[in-house]
């Protein structure tokens, strides 16, 4: 893969989120419109995208890289999540605090931007790797962090979502080889096809909302994408050079490993105002840094996994 590519396809995806931002600033897109978007999105969209991967023939050899995927997935998050916690206690860290930065370094953005960017980068396998990667982001964070922020109970219901059954579904056909007919694939690749420049223009309408220049002037924020962008992808690159995996899927598992801070974040720091403007912010300033170590992120994990160019 050529940096010019990778290169090529980041000025596509904030193109897109240049549409967004316009969309909000002209006032096309007010933010209950964004809401509302953002629902189309994860609960009919995205089921689309993961259900038109069952196009795909996956042998044993792919159920096994998905399952090192998976346990390489369930590593990095996990600890982090782990050594966040147990760090920011510690340190004395207030206890919202605690909870907003364990989940903002935590949870990378794989569905909303991973997902597309990781599309166009390593095709359709991309869409196997999201779904490795949604079941160890809603497992995480529904039993573990989501208690943190609300102080309740872990409720196993809340991993059940649409994407997560639609996941389990592609799982099961793709076990079985089973294959929609060809109009009902065109239409579910089709819809499915929509999460690529739907999820960037939200994403670009939410960056709309937002003063950009007090984002830049808050100090945590720089910590977080520190962590976030930079630092937890080093440390996947790590793990993954002990797997034995194809070094694309590698570049592939790293890729959405590397993404921003979750918007999933801000949404729950809002609903129980536990640190809503860091939260925020840090998601902004992460998503908009990550232009810039994307490519080095890609860069490293060719040059130690042994990607050709």
């Amino acid at each position: 893969m050529s940096m010019h590519l990778v290169l090529q396809q980041i000025l596509v995806i904030f193109c897109y989120v240049a549409v967004g931002i316009g969309a909000g600033r002209l006032g096309i897109i007010d933010p209950d419109q964004r809401k509302y978007l953002t629902k189309l999105c994860s609960s009919l969209i995205l089921p689309f995208t993961i259900l038109s991967a069952a196009s795909m023939e996956v042998d044993a050899e792919g159920f096994r890289s998905l399952g090192l995927a998976m346990g390489i997935m369930f590593l990095v998050m996990g600890g982090t999540m782990a050594v966040s916690l147990l760090l920011f206690r510690a340190a004395h860290a207030e206890d919202g605090f605690r909870t907003a930065m364990t989940s903002l370094i935590t949870f990378p953005n794989c569905t909303f931007l991973g997902l597309p960017l990781c599309k166009a980068l390593f095709g359709e396998i991309a869409v196997l790797y999201n779904c490795a990667a949604l079941i160890v982001f809603n497992v995480l964070f529904f039993t573990v962090q989501l208690p943190l922020f609300t102080g309740g109970k872990i409720n196993l219901k809340a991993i059940l979502t649409v994407p997560t059954l639609t996941t389990v579904a592609l799982l099961v056909m793709l076990a079985l080889g089973l294959h929609w007919p060809v109009p009902v694939q065109t239409v579910v690749s089709s819809i499915g096809s929509m999460i690529t420049p739907l999820s960037l223009i939200i994403i670009g309408v939410m960056l709309s909302e937002n003063d950009l220049l007090a984002i830049f002037r808050e100090k945590a924020v720089y910590l977080v994408m520190a962590l976030r962008n930079f630092l937890l992808p080093a440390l996947a690159m790590l793990v993954l050079m002990a797997v034995p995996m194809n070094p694309q899927d590698k570049l592939c598992v790293l890729v959405y490993l590397a993404c921003p801070c979750a918007t999933l974040t801000t949404i729950y720091s809002i609903q129980t105002d536990i640190q809503p403007e860091l939260c925020a912010h840090s998601v902004l300033f992460s998503t908009i840094s990550f232009a810039i170590s994307l490519p080095v992120v890609i860069a490293a994990g060719q040059l130690l996994f042994g990607v050709l160019y």
